[in-house]
């Protein structure tokens, strides 16, 4: 029963994308050459023109939407992935059709085809929206619910079951656990009873009713969950596995195939894509424009670190950066030309190494200024993970769990850990669980707020020495 209504409802799905897609194209057209007053030189085309056209155009158009998994029934999915699908899928199909006409001596408007594009792309992203709002709308009334069955009554199961519980508006209603251990039937995890053990998987989908069934066993109990995925192939449930990475520290975690074979990504790195466009159209930005504001007080800092000691005014340390890359370190010089004479460490508070330009500018932060060069250049970010000396890093990495993990992403002149008090010689796996915390949840916005509170506090920070 469900199969079909699924089936009706992505059928009707289809049909209503092609009736949008048809009425955007003449609609287009009746725009170009009548609502909008454009003047047309070479007169009206006539409709059956178009009429002709949008019976080709429709058919392609939907095949090719339906290649970008538009009608793959998923309640779960993101609805902002969904309608970032549409825009693709419909900038392919004006594409094609943009080709098409060119090989039909321009026998189309191309400001037809521009309307059509945002026409239809509008009209298909409303009909989405409206649709997932009614539907989340009648899941929280109790409607079209999909019911479903847990394997495992571990952590893993219980965060399955709060993630359930968040999202009302996915519709899945949770009919029971399913235990490993036969002794655990009849008590209750987290307000779900245990109705059964995996023996009675088939039997239990049969009496409950259940639709799907997610297995979500701990890895230590894999020959429980081979015994819960053989039982389950004698049933009609649809099933989902839900892998046990609690132990390993996720990065934009993902599944992908290699030639077929499904592959989970556990770290990778976050800005990637899109996300890696953007962040360095912002780095671009934020440090050219950084630059050019500031460059006065770049000349004033250089001409007065010049003649407060003798040496250069700009001081380049090699780090390691993301991928484990080593690059040059731009700042200025704060510090004697022998302040590393007897060897490397941590600067601490009343460090006689300091010059006297040094002191202050490294108590408001200024020093590390030059490093808009290291932006604008790519080798390192407005924000992200400061940056260590090789000799550090290869001594953290073997007494840091997960010190690495930092180098997954661009170093920055300021991160997350130093706008929370975290600088120089501080806490080493504090510093480490923060800007952790950074990488797992990064967005531009987050890279925004953290430069905001670098204005608002590094300046001033009493730890800077």
């Amino acid at each position: 029963m469900l199969a079909r209504h699924q089936q009706l409802f992505v059928t009707g799905l289809f049909v209503l994308d092609g009736a949008l897609i048809f009425v955007a194209w003449i609609a287009a057209w009746w725009l170009r050459f009548h609502g909008l007053g454009w003047p047309a030189p070479l007169g009206v085309p006539p409709l059956s023109l178009y009429l002709w056209f949008a019976a080709v155009v429709t058919p392609v158009a939907l095949l090719i939407l339906r290649s970008f998994q538009i009608y793959r029934s998923s309640r779960t999915a993101r609805l902002g992935e969904e309608l970032v699908a549409l825009a693709k899928g419909m900038a392919a199909v004006t594409a094609l059709a943009g080709l098409a006409s060119f090989f039909a001596s321009g026998a189309l408007s191309r400001a037809v085809l521009a309307l059509f594009a945002a026409l239809a792309t509008a009209a298909l992203c409303a009909s989405r929206v409206a649709i997932r709002l009614a539907l989340r709308a009648l899941r929280r009334r109790g409607y079209n619910l999909r019911h479903l069955l847990v394997v495992g009554t571990g952590d893993l199961a219980r965060e399955l079951l709060a993630r359930i519980a968040g999202h009302p508006d996915y519709g899945l209603n949770v009919k029971g656990l399913v235990a490993a251990d036969p002794a655990e039937v009849g008590r209750t995890v987290d307000g779900v009873p245990v109705v059964g053990a995996i023996a009675d998987l088939p039997g239990l989908v049969a009496t409950s009713g259940a639709e799907l069934v997610y297995v979500a066993l701990p890895r230590s109990a894999y020959r429980a969950e081979e015994e819960a995925l053989e039982r389950l192939s004698d049933s009609t449930a649809s099933v989902r596995l839900v892998p046990d990475l609690a132990r390993a520290f996720t990065i934009n975690a993902a599944v992908e195939e290699l030639d077929g074979l499904p592959v989970v990504r556990v770290a990778e790195t976050p800005d990637q894509g899109w996300n890696g466009v953007l962040k360095r159209a912002f780095d671009l930005a934020g440090a050219t424009l950084g630059l050019i504001v500031l460059s006065p007080l770049l000349l004033a800092i250089a001409v007065w670190v010049k003649l407060d000691s003798p040496g250069p005014v700009l001081y380049a340390q090699e780090r390691v950066g993301m991928n484990g890359r080593r690059f040059r370190m731009l700042k200025f010089r704060s510090m004697r030309v022998d302040a590393e004479a007897a060897g490397p460490g941590w600067t601490r508070p009343g460090d006689a190494r300091r010059t006297r330009a040094g002191e202050v500018l490294r108590r408001l932060s200024l020093d590390e200024l030059p490093q808009l060069w290291n932006v604008l250049v790519g080798d390192m970010s407005l924000v992200g993970p400061r940056p260590e000396r090789p000799m550090y890093v290869e001594e953290f990495r073997g007494r840091i769990p997960r010190y690495m993990l930092r180098h997954h992403v661009k170093a920055g002149i300021t991160g997350w850990a130093q706008v929370n008090g975290l600088r120089g010689d501080t806490p080493l796996d504090r510093r480490i669980e923060y800007d952790l915390h950074y990488i797992r949840n990064w967005s531009l916005a987050f890279d925004v707020r953290i430069l905001l509170l670098t204005l608002a506090r590094v300046f001033r920070d009493a730890s800077a020495h």
